[in-house]
C-alpha cells in the first residue's frame, strides 16, 4: 500500500440495514480513540423498520470523521467510501457529500443478477469523478458467512477499513471481544474474527493505498467516548432525578433504553407510559410529590404534551422536558435531523405560558443540560426544556470525562455548571403565585393544586388584579434568568467585525469551525451558538451592534417570505435584522464548508 498522511480523514460504511454496518462503525471508532486518534461518527439509519434489502430505503451506515485534533462535527466531505452493493451506493451518491478525490470500494458480490444495475451506477460514480475500486470478498471468506447464515460480512468490511486505516489487528480484535465477547458463541466469536483477518489480509494485499491519521494521544487527562443521548442520560443520574416517564419515539428513545440499564442502581425508575399524555402527566405528578422527575420526547410528543406543560406553568409544578428533535412535520423524517421545534417549545402551549428553553451543542452541553434543567424547575417552579435534536443525539465523539456532581440539592449546583452556561447564580429568594409551595403530606400545609388563576393563598380567584399579578409574578421568573445571564461566549477571537453568525444545539460545531477558519483567512467574522435560547441576555442588542451584520445557521426550513426560527425569534427580541443565511431542512447536518463559503459571499456585498 502507498500510504498518505492526513491530519483528518472521513470515510463511509454502507450496508443493507441489519447487516451490523452501524456496529462495525462502533468499534472501528473505538479503536482509534484506544489509539490516540479523535473521533466523531453520525450513524445513517433507515426509518422503515426492516426495509428490503437491497432496495434504496435499506441504507444504513456510518459516517467517521478521525484526526489528530478535537472535532465537534462531521466534516465536509467524504475521502472513502465502502459499499455493501451498488444500489446503497446509488442512494449515497444523491447526498454529494464527497470530496474530488473520493475512492469508493464497490463489493462486486450481487453483480451476476444485476449486471446492468451495477454498470449504471459505476458510470455514476466514475461521471462525479470518484475513483471505483471493484472487489469481491474471498472464497474461503465466503465458506465463513454461509457458516453464520449470511451475516459477517460488516467483519470483512471492517477488516479492511482498520488495513486502510493503519489501525493495528490486535487492538480492533480487542474491540470486537469487548463488542461480542458475552453476546456470541465462542465458535461463532472466532469466525467473526476470522473473517475480519480475511478482510484485513484483502485490503493489505490488493488495496494500493492507505490513509495514516497520526496522533500520539488525544490530550492529557481520561477519555470517554460518547454519544448525545448517553451524555444525556448519565447527565440526569448525576443531576439527581429519580424518575424518567415516557413513550418510546424516535430519537428520544434511547435515552430510556440507557436509564433502563443504569438507572435502579442509582435509586431511578424508569416508566414506559401508555402514550405521550400519560408520560409527561406522570413527571408533572411525581414531581409534585417532591421526586425530581423528566420525560423526553420528540417532536409528534411534544405536541401532545402541551396542555400539560402549561398546566405545569399555572399550577407551579417542576418540569423538565427533553425533546430530541426529527424531521417533521408529523411522523415526518424519524431518523433524519432538524431543528424545527423551537417557536413549539417557546410559544406551544396556550395562553401566556412561561418557561425556559436550554439547546445543547456539545456533549458537555448534554451532560450538564440536566442539572440547570433541574435547577431552573425547582427555583422558578416552571417547565424547562433540553432541546436536542437527531444529529446531537446519535453522533459520537472523544471528551474528556466530564466531572460529577452528585446533585442532590439544587441550591448547591456547581458554580462550574453555571459558568458553563454562562450564568450567574439566581436570587435566594423568588416570589411564587402561591405563598405555599409545600410538597403533599406536610402537616398543617394542605394546599389545592389546580391549572385555574389562584390569588397568592391558592384560592381560585378570577378577579383582574390577581389575574395580572399572576401573570406579571411568571414572567418574573423568567426575567431572574435574563438578569442573571452573562455575555455569551464567542468563537476565536472576534468579538467585533463584519459579520456574526449565531446558531444554537447541533449547528454549533459546524460554526465554530467555519469561523475559526475565516478568522484565520484574516476575515472578521464571529460567531457564537446560545446554551440558554428563552430567554436571551440583556445585552444581546449591544453585542450584535458590534457587527454590520448579523445573520443564523439553522437546520430548518426558510425562504425569502418566511424567517427560520431562531432568525424570526431573536429579530423580535433585539429588533436587530437578524437574516436566516442558511436554512436548510434535508435531514443532513449543515457543513463548516457550507458556512464559510456563505460567510464570504456575504462579505462580497457588505
Amino acid at each position: 500500500m502507498s500510504k498518505e498522511s492526513y491530519h483528518v480523514n472521513r470515510f463511509e460504511l454502507l450496508m443493507d440495514a441489519g447487516f451490523g454496518a452501524q456496529k462495525a462503525g462502533d468499534i472501528l471508532i473505538s479503536a482509534f480513540a484506544h489509539t490516540g486518534r479523535y473521533v466523531f461518527i453520525e450513524p445513517m439509519i433507515p426509518a422503515e423498520i426492516s426495509p428490503p434489502a437491497r432496495s434504496r430505503p435499506a441504507l444504513s451506515g456510518a459516517i467517521i470523521r478521525v484526526a489528530d485534533f478535537d472535532l465537534e462535527n462531521i466534516g465536509n466531505t467524504t475521502d472513502l467510501m465502502v459499499a455493501q452493493h451498488e444500489i446503497v451506493l446509488d442512494r449515497r451518491l444523491d447526498d454529494e457529500e464527497y470530496s474530488p478525490s473520493c475512492r469508493v470500494l464497490l463489493d462486486m458480490g450481487d453483480q451476476k443478477n444485476n449486471q446492468d444495475s451495477y454498470e449504471m451506477v459505476m458510470k455514476r460514480a466514475n461521471k462525479a469523478g470518484l475513483r471505483v475500486y471493484p472487489f469481491e470478498i474471498t472464497d474461503e471468506a465466503q465458506t465463513i458467512l454461509k457458516f453464520l447464515a449470511g451475516k459477517g460480512k460488516n467483519m470483512y468490511y471492517l477488516g479492511m477499513l482498520s488495513a486502510i486505516y493503519c489501525v493495528p489487528e490486535d487492538v480492533m480484535i480487542a474491540e470486537i471481544k469487548s463488542t461480542f465477547g458475552k453476546k456470541l458463541k465462542e465458535e461463532i466469536l472466532n469466525k467473526n474474527i476470522e473473517i475480519f483477518h480475511q478482510g484485513h489480509e484483502y485490503a493489505t494485499q490488493n488495496i494500493d493505498f492507505s490513509f495514516e491519521v497520526v496522533s500520539e494521544s488525544n490530550g492529557e487527562g481520561e477519555k470517554v467516548l460518547i454519544d448525545g443521548n448517553t451524555a444525556l442520560s448519565l447527565g440526569i443520574v448525576d443531576a439527581g432525578f429519580k424518575l424518567i416517564s415516557g413513550y418510546p419515539i424516535t430519537p428520544a428513545s434511547s435515552i430510556m433504553h440507557t436509564l433502563a440499564k443504569i438507572f435502579p442502581k442509582y435509586g431511578g425508575m424508569v416508566h414506559q407510559a401508555e402514550d405521550e399524555i400519560s408520560a409527561v402527566g406522570t413527571a408533572v405528578g411525581a414531581y409534585f410529590g417532591g421526586t425530581p422527575s423528566l420525560t423526553a420526547t420528540s417532536g409528534p410528543g411534544l405536541s401532545l404534551k402541551q396542555e400539560f406543560i402549561g398546566y405545569a406553568s399555572a399550577a407551579e409544578i417542576p418540569l423538565v422536558l427533553a425533546d430530541i428533535q426529527r424531521s417533521g412535520p408529523s411522523t415526518g423524517m424519524p431518523t433524519k435531523t432538524e431543528q424545527s421545534d423551537l417557536l413549539s417549545s417557546i410559544y406551544g402551549a396556550h395562553g401566556d405560558n412561561t418557561q425556559v428553553v436550554i439547546g445543547v451543542g456539545t456533549m458537555l452541553d448534554c451532560f450538564y443540560a440536566p442539572q440547570l434543567a433541574r435547577y431552573f424547575a425547582e427555583k422558578l417552579r416552571l417547565p424547562v426544556f433540553i432541546m436536542s435534536d437527531f444529529q446531537m443525539a446519535n453522533s459520537y465523539k472523544v471528551i474528556p470525562k466530564p466531572k460529577t456532581f452528585n446533585l442532590k440539592n439544587v441550591e448547591d449546583i456547581s458554580d462550574e455548571v453555571l459558568n458553563h452556561f454562562d450564568l450567574d447564580r439566581l436570587p435566594l429568594d423568588i416570589e411564587m403565585v402561591r405563598d405555599d409551595q409545600s410538597n403533599p403530606g406536610v402537616p398543617g400545609h394542605m394546599r389545592r393544586v389546580t391549572g385555574l388563576n389562584t390569588d397568592n393563598e391558592g384560592k381560585v380567584n378570577y378577579f383582574a388584579k390577581t389575574n395580572q399579578r399572576s401573570h406579571a409574578v411568571r414572567n418574573e421568573k423568567v426575567h431572574h434568568v435574563r438578569r442573571s445571564m452573562r455575555e455569551p461566549q464567542m468563537f476565536g477571537d472576534c468579538r467585533e467585525g463584519d459579520v456574526l453568525v449565531l446558531g444554537w444545539g447541533s449547528t454549533h460545531g459546524a460554526i465554530s469551525e467555519a469561523v475559526v477558519s475565516c478568522q484565520k483567512q484574516g476575515l472578521k467574522v464571529g460567531g457564537l451558538c446560545f446554551r440558554i435560547i428563552y430567554p436571551l441576555p440583556l445585552m444581546l442588542a449591544d453585542v450584535f451592534k458590534r457587527f454590520k451584520k448579523v445573520v443564523t445557521v439553522e437546520g430548518a426550513y426558510g425562504d425569502k417570505y418566511k424567517r427560520t426560527p431562531l432568525a424570526m425569534f431573536v429579530r423580535s427580541k433585539t429588533l436587530v435584522d437578524v437574516y436566516p443565511m442558511i436554512s436548510r431542512a434535508t435531514g443532513r447536518p449543515i457543513t463548516p464548508k457550507t458556512i464559510e463559503n456563505q460567510v464570504k459571499e456575504l462579505l462580497k456585498n457588505l
